[in-house]
């Protein structure tokens, strides 16, 4: 990868110290304008305080994501020690795999931890639209291993929202967890979880100046193109990082922003009570068409269980 470093085309060290300075300011004065400075708003109908809540138990195809995230994770660190370059093990892909392993084994279904994974899914599709050139691969194995590896991380929060609802006990469904996670501000209305996104998304643009950035130029290496200009990109000329924050943004809310908006619609609590004394026929007919398909999907996960 050094190599790459030395021939491909990058800016100056102190044009990048600079950069990346001001863009982690930035982000930090963002994320302090978004922080919450208030106390969390209690629910009166938060359920028993006390009540010892059951762990949540895997289900099959639960176990089968998490033991192929598990694998995947293991053969990618086991091949960058082998290859003599474990500082590549901080790239996002990497990190967030570690994110869904604990979000998949988290007994108690913390729809926070699955909200920082869910919102940076932007991540690993950038890594699918990106696959790192042949030269990269030692073994004819490796290109499975890692289209394996990214498609799983793109489908199971999918798996969450359309079919097992662990993280969304405001959904109106039987796969949410009741017992769980009660009231959850963050997600209760639209705007919060804009609010939501944007702060996962400035935390992901602070990753990529703090660690990548400036590893990279203390590492004299190129971590998610925060150093060298990926192939393609002479067209942005010495703004293809910036480009690349805004292909991010967009890329999250098609991704995340977009189908979480979908479902919210179709099954939060509060917005299917609203709809009970102002409905139409047609949003009848679509709450109906889409609950009706859901149960004959889940009726053959229970067939196949």
């Amino acid at each position: 990868m050094s190599s790459f470093v030395d021939t491909c085309f990058k800016l100056s060290k102190t044009h990048d110290y600079t950069f990346f300075t001001v863009h982690t300011l930035f982000w930090l004065i963002g994320h302090y304008l978004l922080s919450d400075n208030k106390k969390p708003i209690e629910s009166k109908n938060n359920g028993p305080k006390n009540k010892k809540l059951p762990p949540y138990k895997l289900t099959k195809i639960e176990k089968i994501f998490a033991t192929i995230m598990i694998s995947v994770t293991i053969i990618n660190i086991l091949l960058r020690i082998s290859k003599g370059v474990p500082h590549w093990l901080i790239q996002p892909c990497h990190v967030l795999s570690v994110i869904l392993i604990c979000v998949l084994l988290d007994k108690n279904s913390s729809s926070n931890l699955f909200y920082l994974y869910f919102y940076t899914l932007w991540m690993p599709v950038f890594g699918l639209l990106a696959v790192p050139d042949d030269s990269w691969f030692y073994y004819s194995w490796e290109p499975f291993v890692f289209y394996l590896h990214h498609y799983t991380m793109v489908l199971i929060p999918f798996y969450y929202l359309i079919f097992n609802h662990r993280f969304h006990a405001h959904f109106k469904s039987k796969t949410s967890l009741s017992y769980e996670h009660y009231f959850n501000p963050k997600l209760s209305s639209f705007k919060n979880r804009i609010k939501l996104f944007v702060q996962i998304f400035i935390l992901g643009m602070l990753y990529h100046t703090v660690v990548l950035g400036f590893g990279g130029l203390l590492l004299d290496e190129d971590f998610n193109s925060m150093r060298c200009r990926f192939p393609g990109g002479e067209m942005l000329g010495i703004w293809w990082r910036e480009a690349l924050s805004v292909g991010g943004l967009i890329v999250g809310i098609l991704v995340a922003m977009i189908p979480d908006t979908i479902f919210h619609y179709f099954l939060h609590k509060d917005n299917n009570n609203q709809q009970q004394t102002k409905s139409t026929p047609s949003s009848n007919f679509i709450s109906d068409l889409f609950n009706y398909v859901n149960t004959l999907v889940k009726s053959e996960i229970k067939k196949n269980e």
